[in-house]
């Protein structure tokens, strides 16, 4: 089996970003995020976060700029009204297509209509800074977790802890803790808080009894890429940005459809947030089709 390259994945992406623009130009609705990922072949399960990787930017960002660069040809090309070319282009509103044309091009749609001959050029997505990074790859025998599944924002995680903890020591279960792991579902960047999913977990010695909204399961199983993250928790998303363009765009690997997991070394509230460790787990299977 042939390793897909930086350039295959890179090749995927625009194929996505072609799909929206065509969707754009011919003024259709434009393609949910399962019908890009399938355009570009990447399992849904992980798209939004390898297109944010290898793009530089989120997908929202993407369509926002390919919106607005449709726009200012419009308005260049054709007489029709800003506010018949917001609603062509999917704004609700021509005061919200205003300021976000103002924003990204700092002038008026009028004033460029007036000023321009040819559609002003769109800035470019952000240059992608390139760090070496150190990763471990390893089997990850499957383990038994107690789990208080968290939805809303990430602040509130501190306290879903809590309460795992203090369910656990309600049931006289404190030693059985064998260590400290998250399940993020969700990029916290691209996803509203209402919408966020974090599974707080608690690795056990021996299985206990769910109950009061804790469930119990085995994660882990297969192997994994794992890199030592230094620092703040709120830098976590960007580690999984550089482990993806980094290490799967190297031929040798790809994503598996299974969760990213976090280990949590580190108790916060006693170690300063610049030394907290964080091992983050990558789940991924060689690219070549090996299995051992």
């Amino acid at each position: 089996m042939k390793p897909t390259s930086q350039s295959d994945y890179l090749k995927r992406i625009d194929r996505a970003i072609a799909a929206v623009a065509a969707s754009l130009e011919e003024e259709r609705p434009l393609p949910s995020a399962a019908a890009l990922a399938a355009f570009a072949n990447f399992s849904p399960f992980h798209f939004m976060r390898v297109y944010r990787a290898l793009a530089g930017e989120p997908l929202g960002a993407t369509v926002q700029r390919l919106r607005l660069t449709r726009a200012a040809h419009l308005l260049a090309g054709s007489l029709a009204p800003v506010s018949v070319i917001a609603g062509r282009v999917g704004f609700e509103t021509p005061q919200s297509f205003a300021r976000a044309f103002r924003q990204h091009f700092g002038l008026a749609p009028s004033e460029a209509r007036n000023a321009i001959a040819e559609a002003p050029r769109a800035p470019e997505p952000p240059a992608l800074a390139e760090a070496a990074i150190h990763i471990d790859v390893v089997a990850l025998e499957p383990f038994r977790v107690v789990v208080l599944r968290n939805r809303g924002a990430y602040s509130k995680i501190d306290e879903a802890y809590g309460r795992l903890f203090a369910w656990m020591a309600a049931r006289g279960a404190l030693e059985a803790i064998a260590g400290l792991w998250g399940i993020p579902h969700h990029d916290r960047r691209d996803t509203p808080d209402e919408e966020s999913l974090f599974d707080c977990c608690l690795a056990i010695a021996a299985p206990l009894d769910a109950a009061e909204g804790v469930t119990t399961k085995r994660i882990g199983g297969g192997r994994y890429l794992r890199h030592l993250h230094l620092g703040s928790f709120a830098q976590l998303d960007d580690a999984h940005d550089a482990l993806l363009r980094g290490l799967l765009v190297s031929g040798q690997w790809q994503l598996r459809e299974s969760p990213i997991l976090h280990e949590y070394l580190d108790d916060p509230e006693i170690t300063p947030e610049a030394q907290l460790r964080t091992h983050i787990y990558l789940p991924v299977e060689s690219a070549f089709g090996a299995t051992s």
